[in-house]
């Protein structure tokens, strides 16, 4: 599987990965819903990055946060934030976690199944280091969700390499059935991820999102003058705006 260079994604990622208030408080309400855990909770944030919500997971919801991910500079970014030294931040292969079994409440990983060789190999061992009862959640765009979105419109490059690895909702909740996790759901969620046109063409500008970075210099050049002609002629669109996602949720054991 092709994959996004992390270790140079790392020095410009939170320029166009920033996460809104009303985002971050979205996300957390329907962490607090369907994890159905409360404060001093034990989470870890596999593929954490650089912290975006292990940070606020910690300072807000008063959870024990845990950061895992595979990129040493995505955790350096991480750690430069967390000023206030609330999370242990660890360098992990999801694939191969060196936890014991039964170390966390809480699983949490947001758009980290595309990135890994064998996804239900790292819900496999999700499943593992979870103690009974404890809850998965995984946030991501489904293929079906970011097929039509802006930048795989606008680059056609990207729609072929996330159409090879990016599962569709269906096959989530399968990867958790057959790791042995019940009661599994899915909630969709239409999120404003920028407040103008202008701003997605600067963050598309700065490859925020990290499959730009895998592309050819062509097909990005050309994606950017095209995009921001787009722009230029319908500034108000939604379209640009507004990016659609899943919560899909599978329990280990009864949590109530």
């Amino acid at each position: 599987m092709r994959k996004a260079d992390y270790s140079r994604i790392a020095s410009f990622y939170d320029k166009g990965r920033s996460l809104s208030e009303q985002n971050i408080d979205i996300w957390l309400g329907l962490i607090l819903k369907f994890s159905k855990f409360s404060e001093g909770a034990k989470v870890l944030d596999l593929g954490c990055g650089t912290g975006r919500f292990a940070l606020p997971m910690a300072s807000r919801l008063r959870f024990s946060v845990t950061g895992a991910d595979s990129s040493k500079e995505m955790l350096a970014k991480a750690k430069e934030k967390d000023t206030a030294r609330l999370v242990k931040w660890d360098y992990q292969d999801a694939e191969c976690l060196t936890y014991p079994d039964n170390s966390f409440d809480v699983v949490f990983m947001s758009h980290l199944l595309h990135h890994v060789n064998s996804p239900h190999r790292v819900i496999k061992e999700g499943e593992r280091i979870l103690n009974t009862p404890g809850v998965i959640l995984i946030r991501y765009g489904a293929i079906e969700q970011i097929r039509d979105d802006i930048e795989h419109k606008f680059f056609p490059e990207v729609l072929i390499i996330d159409e090879a690895r990016t599962p569709t909702v269906k096959m989530v909740e399968k990867w958790l059935g057959d790791a042995g996790f019940t009661d599994i759901i899915s909630e969709g969620v239409v999120q404003q991820t920028y407040d103008t046109g202008i701003a997605h063409l600067n963050a598309a500008k700065v490859k925020s999102t990290s499959v730009l970075s895998m592309i050819s210099q062509e097909g990005f050049e050309k994606g950017i003058h095209d995009l921001a002609k787009y722009v230029e002629n319908n500034i108000n669109d939604p379209w640009l705006l507004f990016d659609r996602l899943t919560l899909t949720v599978g329990y280990k054991g009864d949590v109530t």
